[in-house]
């Protein structure tokens, strides 16, 4: 879900459930304020049909007559239901249509909340219906000084409810409908306005830095006019993009001057490099017997010449470095050549190198990128291994690839190495191979893993 999506969803749920909770409350503060006002102006209503008309007849009274006048009262005053009640608040006359069900006692509660004057509104029963509360006016009927009884009257009748509901319905249609074509207009508005001042710039600005990096990274002038919001990012990209062809215009200068510096002394190793070729061949010819050390430092020696050459075509064509090559190789036959190249330093420190690995282990790589690689981990261990110690590199194949291990001693007396130099460029061989260095150590043994795939994933 887009962000699009969710804040126009979002502003219009919030906004739903903000209407539908005022609207709650607002409702609630109206009837509330309605039974308040209805009770105020009728608290005196029971006291004065009381005192108006005569209920009583010494201690007794007629239900009859009783019927009679509430009835003639509730057609002077319709939204009026009139009860007489005992002391216990049992119902003992009443006005209502005959075969109407009415409760047969009323809570007393209410009524004496209501006759000791507490806050208002104060809700009592209804006899006609019993499951609602409604604001009343009540009178006690007293007789040689004592309460035998109470003129209950309901405000709000039975009547004027059915109306209610009647007639109530189609305006708070009318108002939801009219709330929510308002929510969503709303939502609309807020949408565009996000869109048109935001969304629509930063997409702007995201096919501009696309536009960039298919441009040597060159951002034109008007990249910093956008809107206010996006000027202090516009601005901070601006000035990365200059400070980026500052880099350009350093790293062509000094590939320059590297280029001039590498044709030099290649043609300076030339010379020397095919006179200790020469020689070695010319040895080679002469001796019955072959030497293995001899045999290694002719390898390495038309490896290196190969390299030579390499660079030197580069630094002539001007052309950039060539991309790796990747095929299936043998990988013990690679950690084989990087041990004897590096053979004669191990023997100096009298260090064993113990390679674990199956013959028939292969992997996807560029071969002189995996033998610079190699021989840089071993380099690395050598310099920091005790003398007469071992080098363990071992091999665990998975299932898409093989985890590579390998672990030395450490001599707290050994030589730093160059900076870092030769980490930095196992790292970036190891990011062609989609592989990356761990490294765990301690005062006393070091171990750097890593994991070649068996497949190739083009970048």
């Amino acid at each position: 879900m887009n962000f699009k999506l969710r804040l126009l969803l979002l502003t219009s749920f919030w906004f739903a459930l903000s209407a539908l909770v005022i609207g709650s409350f607002v409702t609630l503060q109206q009837t509330h304020t309605e039974q308040r006002t209805q009770q105020m102006l009728h608290r005196d209503l029971a006291a004065h049909m009381r005192d108006d008309s005569p209920l009583m007849e010494g201690t007794n009274y007629n239900p009859k007559a009783l019927k009679s006048i509430f009835h003639t009262l509730m057609l002077l005053g319709p939204d009026f239901e009139i009860y007489f009640l005992d002391q216990q608040g049992r119902v003992r006359s009443h006005a209502a249509p005959e075969g109407k069900d009415i409760q047969a006692q009323v809570s007393l509660k209410p009524i004496e909340q209501f006759l000791t004057q507490q806050t208002l509104p104060i809700l009592g029963d209804d006899p006609r219906n019993p499951a609602q509360k409604k604001v009343f006016s009540v009178a006690p009927i007293t007789e040689f000084g004592s309460v035998v009884g109470y003129l209950y009257v309901v405000i709000g009748s039975e009547q004027r409810s059915l109306l209610d509901a009647e007639f109530s319905m189609l305006p708070i249609v009318h108002i939801l409908s009219l709330a929510m074509v308002l929510i969503f207009s709303f939502s609309m508005l807020i949408y565009w306005l996000v869109n048109r001042t935001l969304l629509i710039p930063i997409a702007a600005m995201s096919q501009g830095l696309q536009a960039q990096s298919r441009d040597n990274f060159c951002l034109q002038p008007d990249f910093i006019k956008q809107v206010p919001e996006l000027c202090p990012i516009s601005q901070h990209f601006y000035q990365m993009s200059q400070r980026i062809q500052r880099q350009f215009l350093q790293l062509q200068q000094q590939e320059s001057t590297r280029r001039e510096l590498l044709m030099q002394l290649s043609h300076d190793l030339k010379t020397p490099l095919s006179s200790v070729l020469g020689y070695l061949e010319t040895w080679q010819l002469q001796q019955t017997a072959s030497n293995p050390l001899i045999a290694t430092a002719h390898r390495n020696a038309q490896k290196l010449a190969m390299q030579l050459e390499q660079q030197l075509t580069l630094a002539r064509s001007q052309k950039p470095q060539p991309e790796p090559q990747f095929e299936l190789i043998a990988l013990a036959h690679v950690i084989e050549e990087s041990i004897e190249s590096l053979a004669v330093h191990a023997s100096r420190k009298q260090i064993k190198v113990n390679l674990t690995m199956s013959e028939a282990t292969q992997i996807q790589g560029d071969k002189q990128l995996l033998q610079r690689l190699f021989a840089n981990l071993l380099e690395n261990a050598i310099r920091h291994a005790p003398a007469k110690s071992r080098i363990n590199i071992l091999s665990d194949s998975r299932k898409h690839g093989v985890s590579i291990s390998v672990q030395n001693d450490v001599d707290p007396d050994a030589p730093s190495g160059d900076l870092g130099l030769g980490t930095k460029i196992i790292q970036s061989i190891l990011a062609l191979h989609q592989s990356k260095l761990s490294t765990l150590k301690s005062s006393s043994h070091y171990n750097q893993s890593f994991e070649l795939p068996n497949t190739h994933h083009a970048h």
